[in-house]
């Protein structure tokens, strides 16, 4: 009962139980097996050793051993893509972190200019309100040389 086997290129070991069972040496002239029957061995002149008749069928009648498996979901060139395509995102990304960084930056700056100039504001219409007042207008009235006329005319009342 064989268990593993081990290829490599000149030699072959046979596992039985763990254990190397027998090992042989190939010569260095015969070629190794291929490793996926039916596909054959190309030769340089474009032919190859395995003739197929178009139906996936050897020509001795077998039928040829297909590569099973799921295709590559990560091929080269989807890893190539996917790492520009984060690339440009994460580009984006800082340039707009950077961005709302400056704007927030301004935003405050603007903040404080508006405050400073609110405060001069209200410091120049207490000033005005100051200057426009009664007690102001009576002390420039009386400066004048006019005379206060009291608190309110007097009421006129009309007899029947």
């Amino acid at each position: 009962m064989i268990i593993q086997t081990q290829l490599t290129k000149n030699t072959k070991t046979i596992y039985r139980s763990g254990t190397a069972a027998r090992e042989y040496r190939t010569p260095a002239s015969v070629p190794m097996p291929s490793r996926y029957h039916g596909r054959g061995v190309r030769n340089g002149n474009g032919s190859h050793n395995g003739s197929h008749n178009g139906t996936g069928n050897r020509s001795n009648g077998r039928k040829t051993r297909r590569k099973t498996g799921l295709p590559t979901l990560w091929a080269p060139w989807k890893l190539i893509l996917l790492s520009i395509l984060l690339g440009i995102a994460g580009s984006i990304y800082l340039t707009h972190v950077f961005e709302t960084q400056n704007t927030l930056r301004e935003v405050q700056q603007l903040r404080r200019e508006y405050e400073r100039v609110h405060r001069v504001h209200t410091e120049m219409r207490r000033n005005y309100d100051r200057m426009t007042g009664p007690a102001e207008v009576y002390n420039r009235a009386a400066s004048l040389g006019m005379i206060s006329g009291g608190a309110a005319d007097p009421v006129i009342v009309i007899e029947r």
